[in-house]
Parts: C-alpha cells; structure tokens; sequence
C-alpha cells in the first residue's frame, strides 16, 4: 500500500488537479438533480415515479448524443499534446455541428414518441405525467448538447475550471427555478413535474450562453474558436469524431439504458418500486459523478500522453485513477451501509417506499466499487482511442446479462425489487474485471 501511494505520488496530485473541478461541476449538476427529486416526492409517489419513468426514457437519448461529444475530449487533449494547434480548431469546429445535429435528431424521436408512454404497462397518472416531464426536458437537450462541446473542448485542453464554474451557477438558477416553477412561488405557474423539466431548458440555455462568454475570456481558449472557418467543413474529421464518437455513445447508451430498462422493470412491479429506484438511483449518482472526474481525468492525460508518445506515462495516468476510484468509492459503500435507513426520509415519508429503497441502498453500496472501476478503466481506454472491444464490452455486460438477470430476478426468482440489482451488480462487476484488463494489457504493449 506504502508503496503504491508513493509511485504515483505526482500522478494522484495531476489527477487531482484535473478532476476535482470536475467532480464539483458533476456533482453540483447531481445535487440539483437531489433537489428536483426531493421537491417532486412532496407531491407523492406518483409525481416521484413519473420523474424516474420520464429520466428512464430521456436519458438513453441523452446519454447517447452526450458520448458523441466525448469523442472531443480525447482528439483534443492528443493533438495538444502533440502541439497541433490547427487541429484543435477544427474538432472543436466539427463537434459543435455533430452535436447540435444529433441533439435535434434525438429531441424529434423523443416528442414523436411520447404517445408509447402510455403503452409501456405503466400507471396511467404515471405515463400521463412523465409525458409533460418529457415535452420539456426534451427541448432542453440542445443548448446541453452545445454547451457540452465547448466543455470537452476546455477539459481537453486541461482547462477544467471553466465549465465548474457555469454548472455551479447554472445549477443555482436550476434550483430557483425549480421552486417557482414546481410549486407556483415566485409569482410563477405552478406546474407541478413540468416545471422541474422547464427550469432544466431555462437553466442549459444560461449555460450555453455562460460558456461562450467565458471562454472569451478564459486565457487563450477564445483563440482556437477565432480560428475556425465555420464556412467550410472536412468530412475526414467528421469521420474522425465519428469513428470515436458513435462507440463512445453506443457504451454510454448500453449501460444508462440497462438502468432505464431496471426502472421499467420496477414500474411493473409497484409505484412504490419504482419511486424506491428512483431514490437509490439519484443517491448513487452522486458517487458516480465524483468518480466520473476521475474517469475524464484518466482520458484527458492517458490522451495527452498518447500524443506525446510517453508511454509509461500513460499508464501510470490510467493505474494512478483507478487506485483513486477503488479508494473513493469504498468509503461510499460504507456510507450508504450506515445510513441506508435514513437517506430515503430525505425524499418522503411513504413507509412501503421508503422500506423498498433502504434495501436497494444496501444493494447500491455492493456495486459502489465494481460501478467507479469500470467507468474509470473504460475512460482510459477512450483515451487510449480503443473504442470498438469496450464497446462490445458494454453490450454483452448490461444486455446480456444485467438485464436479463434484473428480470428474471424480479418476475421468475422471486426477489423483486431486489432482484434487480442484483442483476446490475452482475453486470457492472463483469465489465470492472473485462475492461481493467483490457487497459493493462494495452497499455503494456505499448510498452513493449
């Protein structure tokens, strides 16, 4: 143990460095999303899981067109390394139109679709509510999926404060306008689950607007965006962001929607255990999003390293976060042990719910560990640039097995809500152990 905290002394300081801004804007974003869920339990169980419902369905959408802005991360921090200015400019140039593209892409399937809600074996209040969460949290993807751009592009330039910065004051506004929009304050409608979801496209349309100011000012950012020609377009870094972006979203995709698929499990199981879901969920999100600053920490220096050719390095930069990880995540295990009775008095008041969720929090503090190595192991890998095995990684973890266990658990084996995390667990634990050895042994020809 003495040993491995001194080898890799600098690397935790750099990765420190990087994700602690992250982890901040990430888990600001987490705390509001806390707050929208607090809120909405005060108008009961229906109104809780007609969120989960809705955020089941939305965020398999918005998962998938945020990867393809993952895909920037990396090709910007390995030409920066590489001292490729040009370059910079012209991902940075293609990514915002990629991104702006899929997001109206996504934002048509999901207003054409929501009359399916209805036809998902849901409570009727449920899917009837979770419709008019959706109408507006749908519209709300394009300013975020711009806004998106432009932060993969800071943090790829190891530039991770700005983007801190305006989700923090974002979040801010988000919450303000939870509480006029939600429950009529501030001389606001009340609009009781739409209004959450319309305070989120109030506040991602600040953001945006936030960031470009920002980087005006922020060192010399603005310059690489002052250089692009937003007239004319190449279509091998379209191909380029593609060949990155589309597995990176496929992986995102795969393993949000096996947890959007868990939630339409519960909602056929009870109201009650799918507003439990949806506390234990919005709990381990919070952990989640801490280690996804590392997670991005780990692609943006095993990229940069990659473009510098410093091979052992790059290893180290990969190895150093998930000893990181491994540490910060077992002390959230222990955390959710304690006081998995207590957290879901938090949301509401329900005995049935909350007696539901105090069991999946235990279940959320098992797969804590194996949750934080695998999105840790697999952001090193996309910095690596190796996307299509991961990719097939993901598939095989979360729709092989995960769900197909979650719903054999629930509805064959008889352990019920329950028996859906189990499943999860299976399934994440299975990609840990996949993906850490796949970064090793790549890492390690690059040494040879």
């Amino acid at each position: 143990m003495i040993t491995l905290l001194s080898r890799y002394k600098e690397d935790y300081k750099q990765n420190w460095r990087l994700a602690l801004p992250i982890m901040a804007g990430q888990l600001g974003q987490v705390l509001v999303n806390l707050v929208d869920n607090l809120m909405v339990g005060r108008l009961g169980p229906a109104s809780l899981a007609s969120v989960s419902f809705g955020l089941a369905i939305f965020s398999s959408f918005y998962v998938f067109a945020m990867g393809i802005s993952f895909a920037i991360t990396p090709l910007v921090s390995e030409a920066d390394g590489a001292g490729d200015k040009p370059e910079i400019s012209r991902i940075i140039k293609h990514g915002l139109l990629v991104n702006g593209v899929f997001a109206i892409i996504c934002i048509a399937v999901i207003l054409t679709g929501l009359p399916v809600l209805h036809h998902l074996g849901q409570d009727p209040l449920v899917a009837e509510l979770a419709s008019g969460y959706l109408y507006y949290v749908a519209m709300s993807l394009l300013p975020f999926m711009l806004f998106q751009a432009l932060k993969c592009f800071s943090d790829g330039m190891s530039e991770t404060m700005p983007a801190m910065l305006i989700i923090i004051t974002g979040n801010v506004l988000n919450v303000i306008l939870n509480y006029g929009l939600i429950f009529g304050n501030y001389g606001m409608p009340e609009m009781g689950v739409a209004g959450a979801a319309l305070a989120s496209l109030i506040a991602r349309t600040f953001m945006l607007v936030a960031m470009f100011v920002i980087l005006y000012y922020w060192k010399d950012l603005w310059s690489y965006l002052s250089a692009c020609n937003w007239r004319m377009y190449q279509r091998k870094i379209f191909n380029k962001i593609a060949n990155m972006g589309i597995p990176t979203s496929l992986q995102m995709f795969f393993e949000v929607s096996a947890f959007a698929g868990a939630s339409v499990i519960m909602g056929t199981i009870s109201a009650e255990a799918q507003a439990a879901h949806q506390i234990a969920i919005n709990l381990a999100s919070i952990t989640f999003m801490t280690c996804l600053g590392l997670a991005i920490a780990s692609t943006i220096r095993v990229g940069n390293q990659l473009g510098k050719k410093n091979y052992h390095k790059l290893r180290d930069a990969g190895v150093s976060a998930l000893i990181q990880t491994v540490g910060m995540m077992i002390v959230t295990a222990v955390f959710f042990s304690l006081f998995r009775h207590q957290l879901p008095y938090l949301y509401l008041d329900d005995p049935t719910t909350v007696g539901i969720a105090s069991l999946l929090l235990l279940m959320a503090a098992i797969f804590q560990v194996p949750d934080g190595i695998q999105v840790t192991a697999l952001s090193a890998l996309r910095g690596l640039q190796d996307l299509r095995i991961p990719t097939i990684i993901t598939f095989v973890c979360y729709w092989m097995v995960a769900i197909p266990m979650s719903y054999a658990g629930a509805h064959y084996w008889g352990w019920g809500p329950v028996g859906v995390w189990i499943g999860l667990i299976v399934g994440l634990t299975l990609s840990a152990i996949l993906m850490t050895r796949r970064f090793m042994r790549l890492s390690s020809d690059l040494l040879d």
